[in-house]
């Protein structure tokens, strides 16, 4: 039997009770802070959340880079200012703890790992290379940061190991050498670094195969003003001293770099009366060695330093300064400071760090952490330039010792947030500065470590004994060159 097709019902075109024809409203962003994370803040009285809101404020903690970010998981609980602070503590801290736990500790924020995870992987690194620019800055509170008026600032690299994860392996290769690969990827960083405080000025990170001489370049735009950069042979060439060149000029800055006895010079100028020479070099373009981009000037020191049971070591600077402005023998006691960068590197990774192996198990997440770790070297040095030791200097307090202090009292502003009252709380900041201000170290020894190869290498020897010499240094200028 044939059926009649039944008539569809009219469309209606008023709207539905549960669908309106007019659009609605774009939902406004929720609030960077809730009532109970306010409560958070203002029960902190000095701690880590303190310090670190006096470096940047929380709305613009919270609002890095916004637009750049990645698809992923909303933040419905954590948003990301609370992400950032968090990481930062729990890269700064040596306490045990994964990092769930540790932003329990600081922000009383419960979430899995996995889910951490997931949203640290969705930052990207951008928002912690603007997170750097704007949490770096200079101390220079001490005199024995400047020489001259000069601040005292180094540029050096440092290198991290990866895990062998399979994200790490399939991004990023490994070196070698003629033996075979190495164990580990390896992560560069370049920093630019206050001498003396041992505080970070700018950092350059690169997981992708770039090199610590093309990460460094990126570096010179944050020189500060009226700087002297001092600098290791890696350095020493004319196309990276044309490069910094142009920048300290404009500053009203000088270097003072190390260079390979075996770089060649266009011609001598001049000699002066210190033993130093006026010697006239060519920039070639790193690209291109056989294009030349620029002539400069320098100022050539060369010296050799004796001690006592050890063969001599001779040394050759090129730098910015005349005669006037520092002497040759002023200049290679001055180089020597250098090395208060290698021991912000230990700090780096050593102390502050568990080892050389990062914990995180991407590239990416990886650069994190040691941007996190760079950005809580800051806030100690600030802090440790903050105490009164009285005749002693700021720098001979011990860094090491001060984190070691700070780490109790922020446990314990954050434990008893709701018990202690704000007198209590700068009672017991105060006590703080006072115990560490009296962690002063006794003067460093004058030594010197010779350089050896650590493996069996033709045919360089075996490393067996690291031989440490003690005793005052005897430097003597070149006079007449070769």
């Amino acid at each position: 039997m044939h059926k009649h097709p039944k008539h569809r019902r009219a469309r209606s075109t008023q709207p539905s009770n549960h669908r309106s024809a007019k659009k609605t409203a774009p939902r406004k962003p929720r609030p960077c802070r809730d009532t109970q994370f306010d409560q958070v803040l203002r029960d902190d009285g000095g701690g880590f959340l303190t310090l670190l809101r006096e470096r940047i404020g929380w709305e613009e903690l919270n609002g890095l880079n916004q637009r750049k970010h990645r698809a992923g998981r909303p933040a419905h609980i954590l948003n990301r200012g609370q992400l950032l602070a968090g990481l930062i503590f729990h890269c700064t801290v040596s306490l045990a703890g994964s990092f769930g736990e540790h932003l329990f500790w600081l922000l009383g924020i419960q979430m899995a790992e996995s889910t951490l995870s997931e949203r640290r992987q969705t930052l990207p690194f951008e928002v912690f290379t603007d997170l750097l620019k704007r949490m770096l800055r200079p101390i220079g509170a001490s005199q024995s940061a400047y020489y001259r008026g000069l601040h005292l600032v180094a540029i050096d690299g440092v290198s991290f190991s990866l895990p062998n994860t399979e994200q790490v392996k399939g991004k990023c290769k490994k070196g070698g050498n003629q033996r075979g690969r190495a164990a580990f990827a390896k992560l560069q960083c370049a920093a630019l670094v206050e001498l003396v405080m041992h505080n970070p000025l700018a950092a350059m990170l690169g997981w992708q195969g770039e090199s610590e001489w093309k990460l460094a370049q990126g570096l010179l735009d944050h020189l500060p003003e009226k700087c002297l950069l001092l600098a290791d042979r890696l350095y020493g060439c004319g196309a990276f001293i044309a490069a910094a060149l142009e920048v300290l000029q404009q500053r009203q800055g000088h270097f003072l770099f190390r260079v390979k006895h075996g770089l060649k010079i266009l011609r001598r100028l001049r000699r002066f009366k210190d033993g130093s020479q006026l010697v006239q070099i060519h920039a070639l373009d790193p690209s291109n060695h056989h294009r030349v981009i620029a002539t400069m000037e320098v100022r050539e020191i060369r010296a050799t330093i004796r001690r006592r049971g050890h063969r001599p070591v001779q040394i050759r600077l090129w730098t910015s300064l005349n005669c006037a402005q520092g002497s040759a023998q002023e200049l290679v006691s001055l180089y020597m400071s250098r090395w208060e960068q290698e021991l912000y590197f230990r700090e780096l990774k050593s102390q502050l760090g568990i080892n050389d192996l990062l914990r995180s198990q991407t590239p990416e997440t990886a650069a994190q952490e040691v941007a996190t770790m760079i950005i809580g070297t800051s806030l100690i040095a600030h802090e440790r330039a903050k105490l009164k030791p009285g005749e002693q200097l700021q720098h001979r307090i011990s860094f090491i010792k001060t984190w070691e202090t700070l780490e109790p009292l922020w446990l314990t502003l954050l434990l008893g947030a709701d018990i202690l009252t704000e007198k209590q709380k700068e009672q017991l900041c105060e006590r703080f500065y006072n115990l560490a201000a009296r962690r002063v170290m006794a003067k460093k020894r004058s030594r010197s470590c010779p350089r050896a190869i650590r493996q069996t290498t033709q045919p360089w020897p075996r490393k067996k004994n690291q031989k440490s010499s003690e005793g005052p240094l005897d430097i003597s200028i070149c006079s007449t060159h070769s």
